[in-house]
């Protein structure tokens, strides 16, 4: 017995030796399993910075986004430059930039994920901007604007000199600072958000404004009325040099001066 429990004891020892050595080839795999994948998601998670060379008086830039912000500021330099930085938060979204023989730069967003945008650009260059869900910012540009978001997010216009401005959002507040340029036209629009609008008291412009269930302030603005309801103000301050369409369906309007 001694010799067949000797023998169990060896047995018993080799099967505990395996059983160990199983036990640490499975955590080792496990442990880098967990690492490959932390790995990838702190890999995917980094900036990426892309910039293309443009004519400061023409350039143009499209960027299409699935969710996530779209920041575009004016350089204050105003080189030829459009510098382009994307940071992924989430998801397996690819982001594609390229640029075209006119020199118009589109940056597009595919797959699944969040992205932010952080963008420079020439002070006159034209934007064409829309992201699902997220919110839009533009500031201190002289070139024509357009801004869309299909669901929930805020659209802000600060420093703005241009002089063709087009937003539209479906659940958030469109709000606009800056000039408001003789034969420009401005046109903003949300669904169920507020439309907020300042500029300067000097302003010269014709106004179309409509909100369905919102109140509208006006701000104290000098203005001779074509038309004037609960829902629907036509008028004009000064001449009616500018172009002012205003509209939301279920937020309110306000128009702020600017000292």
């Amino acid at each position: 017995m001694s010799n067949a429990s000797n023998g169990k004891a060896v047995v018993n020892g080799m099967l505990l030796k395996g059983s160990l050595s199983s036990l640490r080839q499975v955590s080792a795999m496990v442990l880098g399993l967990l690492f490959a994948s932390a790995s990838s998601s702190t890999a995917g998670a980094q900036p990426l910075s892309k910039s293309f060379t443009v004519s400061p008086e023409s350039s143009g830039l499209e960027v299409i986004n699935q969710i996530g912000s779209i920041k575009v500021t004016a350089s204050g330099s105003n080189t030829g430059k459009i510098m382009i930085n994307a940071r992924q938060v989430d998801g397996d979204a690819r982001v594609n930039a390229t640029q075209t023989q006119e020199g118009k730069v589109k940056v597009e967003v595919t797959g699944r994920g969040t992205v932010d945008f952080d963008i420079y650009v020439p002070l006159s260059t034209r934007l064409d901007l829309f992201t699902y869900k997220g919110a839009i910012t533009v500031a201190n540009l002289t070139g024509p604007v357009r801004a869309r978001i299909t669901t929930d997010g805020n659209i802000q216009f600060t420093g703005l000199r241009s002089s063709r401005v087009e937003a539209h959002s479906s659940s958030g507040n469109v709000v606009f600072s800056g000039e408001l340029l003789p034969d420009g036209e401005y046109r903003l629009k949300s669904f169920s958000g507020s439309v907020d609008v300042t500029c300067p008291s000097h302003a010269d412009f014709k106004l179309s404004a409509s909100s369905f269930t919102g109140v509208m302030d006006l701000g104290g603005f000098p203005m001779k009325f074509d038309r004037q309801t609960n829902q629907l103000v036509e008028a004009a301050v000064g001449a009616g040099r500018a172009k002012v369409f205003l509209w939301t369906q279920e937020g309110s309007i306000h128009l702020r001066r600017k000292p």
